[in-house]
């Protein structure tokens, strides 16, 4: 080992060397995803959710996909099956189905339970349509927030996804989540192997971002590789993406999954988007 990696040092580097010694280079294999947020504006116009899995293996070159739950024209049997159809068809591995609705940090009792429910019956369709993990976010409390409020919700959640053989996760997404610390309470006071994180490279506040990954990468299921729009040379000017990846492999744990799902937010054509960044995705791992 590098003698400036001394088993105290944080520096990304230093923790993937001590990995690769650790785990071997079997747990650095990785697989990438594409999230239908990253095609937001064709998804429905263009083409049909139905068809995401075919577009994102036939033109985009993708094996597994993320399915936001806000895509889903309607939870109709009929409709549902024609998605779980191509996703065989296309031998397209579902990684995750980020569930966009409800607040579980809410204090009004009634309120919270309404949204529990409804993230229920979206965990129902996911588990049918055989996603591996679903994503549920922290939300965000009316006044301060009260712990005990989200680790409750969270504990009625992932109950309810170890029915459905569901992996259950938390993404820095905003609210609660916005702060590394909280993310790791919540984690400590679940206490289930069944409740993991979903590192996203952009969510995080500027100032603290790379230490705010490196914080909570070592609990991580699987990472959102968020890139905006890019410059000519095909970097993303908006933040320092190879380090967010160097930080990935540096910090993941030997059980991490090695799902990379790669989601476009820029401004730019959303093919274009997600190519160059699988493309920087490759070029720097």
């Amino acid at each position: 080992m590098n003698k400036l990696c001394d088993g105290n040092n944080e520096d990304p580097q230093c923790l993937l060397q001590e990995r690769r010694e650790r785990c071997g280079s079997e747990a650095l294999k990785m697989r990438f995803a594409l999230s239908s947020w990253s095609m937001r504006s064709h998804i429905n116009q263009e083409f049909s959710l139905i068809e995401f899995p075919r577009v994102a293996r036939e033109r985009l070159g993708f094996d597994a996909v993320e399915l936001c739950s806000m895509h889903f024209q309607n939870t109709d049997i009929n409709y549902l099956d024609q998605i779980k159809k191509n996703l065989a068809l296309q031998k397209m591995g579902f990684v995750n189905m980020p569930i966009d609705t409800g607040n579980i940090s809410q204090s009004d009792p009634t309120k919270r339970q309404f949204d529990l429910e409804r993230i229920y019956n979206w965990m129902a369709v996911a588990a049918y349509l055989g996603a591996e993990a679903v994503r549920v976010n922290t939300g965000v409390p009316e006044d301060g927030w009260d712990m005990s409020i989200t680790v409750d919700s969270y504990r009625k959640l992932v109950e309810k996804a170890q029915k459905h053989n569901l992996i259950l996760l938390i993404e820095n997404h905003g609210g609660v989540s916005s702060r590394s610390e909280a993310m790791i309470q919540i984690l400590e006071q679940v206490n289930s192997s069944n409740l993991k994180l979903c590192p996203d490279f952009g969510n995080f506040p500027a100032e603290t971002r790379y230490e705010d990954l490196a914080r909570i990468m070592p609990y991580a299921h699987m990472v959102h590789a968020k890139t905006y729009d890019f410059d000519a040379d095909g970097s993303q000017p908006k933040f320092n993406f190879p380090r967010c990846l160097e930080i990935t492999k540096a910090g993941t744990k030997a059980d991490f999954q090695g799902t990379i799902s790669v989601e476009f937010e820029g401004q730019g054509d959303q093919y274009d988007g997600v190519e160059k960044t699988l493309a920087l995705i490759k070029k720097n791992l």
